[in-house]
């Protein structure tokens, strides 16, 4: 498909592709850590999610990955064409999406997301300004070991629904448990199940969970720090951040996350950690007027 006054294509992209696309991915592969670990799971043939590439004179020049069961828009690149026209694509897919749709990447391939999907009549919810960090292997200041820091278990399953609904509603203002309570209550059950969410509790209370969203060769990517209202200010997120990154060291070389730009605390945090601004992120969340 040729867009207009350009001579960028886009494309279905599949297994025959993943050479090429993993190539052009690791031109980056801390900042695109979690489209790495995608692909090395699923090959670009998962039935669930679709991912379109722009080319031009069969040069590839951007990817958008679309998860049909979890509603995830993922667009990178820099090529202002290229972005123009896989976000044609993604608002002429938007029906194979959930109801709910987050659009998460580097600031501009968001926005050039974000403009389609307005001229398409669906205006975000909410929009975050974000910003990628990044720490690598040694980067870290000593840090007192937390040893009782697991990953979550079966039956941790009310305290992991509990703070991550908590969590989402402090970050995104919403309550899974209200917008979409079968499908939190899935995930949360896999969370507890594949153990990728690590819980730090003591004194029969938690005091720190974040969840390794991606894990490459490259980087481990990191989300859904939390430390409870009361018990902030303590040093516990700093310390279980510091624990989780060390002990991801023997299987990586670097860590990275995104942090919203509103969250001062939590920067000064990451800051201190000795993790680095590495790009300009954003977060854009739609409520398709459908069903879905």
């Amino acid at each position: 498909m040729a867009e207009p006054h350009t001579d960028t294509v886009t494309e279905r992209a599949g297994f025959p592709d993943l050479l090429e696309v993993f190539g052009w991915l690791d031109r980056d592969p801390v900042g695109n850590a979690y489209l790495v670990a995608l692909a090395l799971r699923d090959g670009l043939g998962s039935p669930h999610d679709e991912y379109w590439v722009a080319r031009r004179g069969g040069t590839l020049t951007g990817l958008v990955c679309l998860g049909g069961s979890s509603g995830a828009v993922l667009p990178v690149g820099d090529d202002p064409a290229a972005l123009a026209a896989l976000a044609a694509r993604v608002a002429g897919r938007i029906t194979f999406l959930p109801r709910h749709v987050q659009v998460v990447g580097p600031r501009a391939a968001v926005a050039a997301v974000t403009a389609r999907l307005r001229e398409a009549g669906l205006a975000p919810r909410l929009e975050l300004p974000q910003t990628y960090m990044a720490v690598e292997r040694g980067g870290l200041p000593p840090c007192e070991r937390v040893p009782g820091l697991r990953p979550a278990r079966p039956e941790d399953y009310d305290l992991v629904h509990r703070t991550g609904a908590e969590l989402r509603a402090e970050e995104l203002k919403e309550d899974p448990r209200l917008v979409d309570p079968a499908a939190y209550a899935r995930r949360v059950e896999e969370e507890c199940r594949q153990g990728y969410t690590y819980l730090w509790l003591e004194d029969g209370g938690l005091r720190f969970r974040a969840s390794l969203s991606a894990l490459t060769a490259d980087a481990v990517q990191v989300s859904g720090v939390f430390v409870p209202p009361g018990l902030r200010n303590r040093g516990f997120a700093r310390r279980g951040l510091a624990e989780l990154c060390t002990r991801m060291f023997a299987r990586t070389r670097g860590a990275c996350l995104f942090v919203n730009d509103a969250n001062a605390p939590a920067i000064a945090v990451y800051l201190r950690l000795g993790f680095r601004p590495v790009a300009e992120w954003a977060s854009a969340f739609f409520d398709a007027a459908r069903g879905g």
